[in-house]
């Protein structure tokens, strides 16, 4: 029994001491738990400021490059046409040669003489695109005395040749062509609604009278009113001309229009009519400068005139446009602007109505008079209701009662200097009416 009793001593012993090596293993292992636990939590602020920097960093811009809209450009001298430049936000615009095109910071290019140049776009990443620029001479083709007869054909040939031009209207028999000319991406200019010199020209306010009309007429067929004209004749016509034409052309510019003469003519209008071969002749010897205006009319020999010089004037290295892009707001013929409208300016000094108020009722009509001081003056005098609802006038100062109330009826010169005239509008009075009966 004694022999027995030492393996169980030992088997005790054993057991205790794989007792103590599993508790110190299971320390061990949970020590090394919390360590790291411990360490995550004490290392997750650190990454959490760590990603708030780096989110809080500025946004790494890429550099890119430049496109253009176009790449090789041709303009006329004086004519402006406008390129897109994307990539970047900033685009910085250069010319190699600003005699020949010079560049806005929209991108705009003006054509300035006659030859080539390139246009760089450069953005804040320093990368450029080029535009190549050819700059023509320009010619700008007008038909007056239109629509008539020959305007049918003119259109065709201008379609043919890819050319456009500026038609001056007035009023015919031929109107729904309007639509036509309109259609085809031709300019509409003013001319005359009468074209008789005597209707049109009796005094400053027949002509802009004259002129409403026509507008009228033209908006009726577009949905638009020009706003660019062509006196009958020019300015130097010899009815107009006995007018104050200083004065005239302020008034065009006071009512927001453009006049425009000519400085080359084909002579079609003359008499003896021309040939067509004739009048193309005379078209292509008066033009001779880097911008010019050729006045043509609607006339027999005109469209033939026409087919014979458009090739003729791109062999000479000339673009076509529309009045509505010539770089001046009005022009004159340079020998009729010395004799008749380059007059030293007279400016109004004081303006007096001759009536301060005026009751009129509905439908009824009274011309507003005014006087100006100096008499000579240049200035255009214009008439404006205040509430043409309530009292309407007419560019000569007729005013009619429209409905019941109160406005003011201003004449304003040129130079600022106004009259003014109150009125009143009242009901329309109604006719006595005797009541006639029999009685016995």
């Amino acid at each position: 029994m004694e022999t027995k009793s030492k393996p169980a001593s030992l088997s005790k012993g054993k057991a205790a001491i794989v007792l103590l090596v599993f508790v110190g293993l299971s320390a061990l292992i949970v020590y090394g738990l919390i360590s790291v636990v411990g360490k995550k939590n004490v290392e997750s602020p650190a990454s959490s400021v760590e990603e708030m920097e780096v989110s809080s960093e500025e946004e790494i811009k890429v550099p890119v490059n430049v496109t253009l809209s176009d790449l090789d450009l041709t303009v006329g001298v004086g004519i402006t046409k406008t390129i897109e430049a994307v990539g970047g936000d900033s685009i910085l615009w250069s010319s190699s040669n600003e005699k020949v095109a010079s560049v806005f910071s929209d991108g705009s290019i003006k054509g300035i003489g006659v030859g080539h140049c390139d246009i760089t776009a450069e953005n804040e990443f320093g990368r450029t695109a080029q535009c190549h620029v050819t700059v023509k001479k320009t010619v700008y083709i007008t038909i007056d005395d239109c629509p008539m007869g020959y305007t049918g054909q003119i259109l065709k040939i201008l379609k043919k040749h890819d050319v456009k031009a500026t038609f001056f209207v007035m009023n015919t028999y031929n109107n729904r062509m309007l639509k036509q000319i309109q259609a085809d991406g031709h300019c509409i200019g003013l001319h005359t609604y009468t074209h008789t010199f005597k209707k049109c020209y009796r005094s400053q306010y027949s002509y802009f009278a004259d002129l409403e009309k026509l507008s009228d007429i033209v908006e009726g067929y577009t949905g638009t009113r020009p706003n660019i004209i062509r006196f009958p004749g020019g300015t130097g016509n010899h009815v107009g001309g006995k007018l104050n034409m200083r004065r005239m052309v302020n008034g065009v510019e006071d009512l927001g229009y453009r006049a425009f003469d000519w400085t080359a003519s084909s002579g079609d209008a003359t008499r003896p009519r021309p040939t067509s071969e004739k009048a193309a002749a005379n078209a292509l010897a008066s033009i001779t400068a880097d911008s010019e205006i050729l006045l043509t009319h609607d006339k027999p020999c005109s469209p033939g005139a026409l087919e014979i010089m458009i090739p003729a004037l791109k062999n000479r290295g000339y673009v076509f446009e529309t009045l509505d892009h010539h770089p001046e707001e009005s022009h004159m013929s340079p020998s009729w602007y010395e004799k008749t409208v380059s007059k030293q300016e007279t400016p109004c000094e004081a303006l007096e109505a001759d009536n301060e108020f005026l009751e009129l009722t509905v439908g009824q009509s009274v011309t507003l008079k005014v006087t100006m001081t100096p008499e000579e003056s240049t200035d255009y005098v214009r008439f404006v209701s205040d509430a043409p609802e309530v009292a309407k006038v007419t560019l000569e100062g007729k005013i009619t009662g429209i409905k019941e109330g109160v406005t003011q009826v201003r004449a304003i010169a040129s130079s600022g200097v106004e009259a003014v005239c109150s009125v009143t509008v009242l009901p329309k009075q109604e006719e006595n009416k005797t009541d006639l009966t029999s009685g016995g």
